[in-house]
């Protein structure tokens, strides 16, 4: 059987670079917080992620793929339980308290909706020329993605969307489906536009309002300077203050760093920002591209479309996230509540991008099951 990789150092290299650069920022971030443990729950998550990606690296991913439709269905059912158990945070319902660990279904949800879809992919052979073949994909995307809208989550909806991104990529469609898709997004468009200026009222209880604040206030924060647009001018001016090494830490301590919300998870990027400058900024994007290019490499040289699948998919997620979340930091994109992956706080994110690490790692090597199939 034909190896694909035996070991990528690389890969390796960035990850661990990329949990440094979390726990030092965070480290700083939470300085000036009196009686906050999240340092110590972060260090907690990145043991227990690892355990949990080092199982999993070992494990035949093939036995994920065979029971794909199960486990999205129990994914599913995840999700649907936070309507019974969950907890509200910052206005949406997508919380477990499960005591230590505050789970976010939403988190788990999108890797076995994308197993699905990789099971798919494999078995169509990257075709989905028939209307039915993509009617069931459509809905294995829409049914999660209408849940995690309900709660609502705008920014976790729209990483299941860079999902339906990735799958027009990388598969063959009927000519039809672009077209259609285009079609229908603008319709949509013009719709919501239509609505706003016939009837506002009618319009927010389609759009939340303090959704539509979010997506419109990056363009214009000095309107709002002490209400929504407070968060896009605090960071700007953090992430400006670190010029070109950082302002360094006993400055960071005095400085408005301090004032800005949310600095350990939403805005953490202009806490580094602040603390390492350009330079340092600049290193961190430089293990992002270098732990995702290596990954898409992975992607392109495994002869298993499964595989070739999920890991395009995950890179297309973890990509998308790293744009918005920067972009909200420097105001660029709106506030969508988006983490920045492996670097912002946060024990649902960081273990569901272990988990995915962990499978990811397990198709190294081209699995024998791969024969039988």
């Amino acid at each position: 059987m034909q190896e694909i990789v035996k070991r990528d150092y690389l890969i390796n290299f960035a990850v661990i670079g990329l949990l440094i650069a979390s726990l030092t920022a965070l480290f700083h971030a939470t300085m000036d917080m009196p009686g906050s443990d999240f340092f110590i729950k972060q260090v907690f998550y990145m043991i227990l992620g690892g355990i949990v990606a080092l199982v999993l690296s070992k494990c035949d991913y093939r036995f994920l793929a065979k029971h794909a439709p199960i486990l999205y269905v129990c994914g599913i059912v995840f999700l649907m339980s936070v309507f019974v158990l969950g907890k509200k945070v910052n206005g949406a319902l997508s919380w477990i308290d499960l005591g230590i660990l505050n789970i976010q279904p939403s988190e788990v949800t999108r890797i076995t909706t994308l197993l699905l879809l990789a099971r798919f992919y494999e078995q169509n052979k990257g075709h989905f020329i028939k209307t039915k073949d993509l009617a069931k994909t459509a809905v294995v995307l829409i049914i999660p993605t209408g849940l995690v809208l309900v709660q609502p989550d705008l920014g976790m909806a729209l990483i299941y969307f860079s999902m339906l991104g990735c799958f027009l990529i990388l598969t063959r469609l009927a000519k039809w489906v672009p077209i259609t898709a285009i079609a229908g997004a603008c319709i949509v468009g013009i719709s919501l536009y239509i609505l706003y200026v016939i009837s506002p009222t009618a319009f927010f209880e389609v759009v939340r309002p303090h959704q539509f604040e979010r997506l419109t206030s990056f363009m214009h924060p000095e309107d709002d300077p002490l209400g929504a647009g407070y968060q896009y001018i605090q960071a700007r001016k953090i992430v400006g203050s670190g010029q070109l090494t950082g302002a360094g830490i006993l400055y960071m301590l005095a400085s408005k760093a301090g004032k800005l919300p949310e600095k350990h998870t939403d805005f953490i990027f202009a806490t580094i920002a602040h603390q390492w400058g350009f330079i340092g900024a600049s290193l961190l994007l430089m293990l992002y591209f270098l732990l995702f290019y290596r990954l898409v490499h992975w992607a392109m040289k495994t002869p298993d479309p499964f595989a070739s699948f999920f890991i395009s998919g995950m890179v297309t997620m973890w990509v998308f996230q790293v744009f918005v979340n920067i972009g909200m930091n420097i105001g660029l994109s709106p506030i969508t509540g988006l983490t920045l992956p492996f670097i912002s706080y946060g024990g649902s994110s960081l273990l569901s991008n272990m988990i995915a690490l962990g499978i990811i790692f397990s198709m190294r090597e081209v699995s024998p099951l791969l024969e039988l199939e």
